[in-house]
């Protein structure tokens, strides 16, 4: 384990966006380096996989490529893997994850400059793991899983993701291995975002936020599956402000929430009027709920 002392500045840098166009040196595209870290990182946890639940960043490529099976899109991730953690409780393992983790190729990096613990972790000094919790959550079950040396992201409204979650094979092609792993529903995930992109504080957060939301409604093949079951948890009265939020960033073709997505897709290939297809198919989700 190597330790690096880190300024809080540099643990709030934005996700760096990886996509598959870039190409590097070594003729792998950016996004299969960044992969093959990604299944070294669920090679490490596969004891503990069945105690987690991936989100954030991931959703898309795992949602593309192993849920809808399409391999045509060319989906965006980022350099940070998120997994939370809670609502069930975890089987008894014989050690933590930190204590696992401290023994192979992971740089410690410090939030607190006057302290030695809690750690953020990154696989090779590159993949940051951060680990995410519902607020509330017992501080046994972090204790007994994670371990208390491991930062841990305590956060209102994530019980919500773990609730609606569904197991997802995905295959380490290089090694011919199959991981199962847990994921909030496509349509769980989407709502969640109509829910908290408004809380953000930095506008590029929300307009990956809102990137994540259109991702799903322009290439989920189900999404008339995805857009009942948004429908049924507002009906249960899960998150009562998402009708408004999406009507403030969403109201018009030249509305803020447009041209955030519009900015944050580039350049498309594809459509000829992208800032219309985001109006639009935002104003079906509108409609929806």
């Amino acid at each position: 384990m190597t330790y690096i002392i880190s300024s809080l500045e540099e643990e709030n840098t934005p996700s760096i966006f990886v996509n598959y166009w870039k190409k590097r040196g070594d003729n792998l595209t950016e996004i299969e380096n960044i992969e093959t870290i990604f299944f070294k990182v669920l090679e490490d946890l596969k004891d503990y996989l069945a105690d987690l639940t991936l989100v954030g960043g991931w959703m898309p490529y795992v949602y593309s490529k192993y849920l809808w099976n399409d391999l045509i899109i060319k989906p965006i991730t980022t350099t940070d893997i998120d997994f939370g953690v809670g609502y069930t409780e975890p089987r008894v393992h014989p050690k933590t994850i930190f204590e696992v983790l401290s023994t192979l190729d992971y740089k410690e990096r410090h939030p607190r400059m006057d302290r030695l613990y809690p750690v953020v972790l990154y696989k090779e000094g590159k993949m940051r793991l951060d680990f995410i919790a519902p607020k509330g959550i017992k501080d046994e079950i972090i204790e007994k899983l994670i371990g208390r040396q491991i930062s841990i992201n305590k956060i209102d409204k994530f019980e919500f993701l773990l609730k609606y979650r569904i197991g997802i094979e995905i295959k380490n092609k290089r090694k011919e291995y199959t991981y199962k792993i847990n994921c909030p529903r496509p349509s769980a995930f989407l709502y969640h975002k109509c829910a908290t992109f408004i809380d953000r504080e930095d506008e590029q957060k929300q307009a990956k936020d809102l990137y994540y939301i259109y991702f799903i409604l322009r290439y989920a093949p189900d999404l008339d599956v995805i857009l009942k079951e948004v429908a049924d948890y507002k009906s249960q009265g899960y998150f009562k402000k998402i009708s408004q939020n999406l009507d403030k960033y969403f109201e018009r073709k030249t509305s803020c929430g447009c041209l955030m997505v519009e900015k944050e897709n580039g350049i498309d290939p594809y459509l000829d009027d992208l800032r219309q297809d985001i109006f639009d198919r935002f104003k079906q989700l509108r409609d929806s709920i």
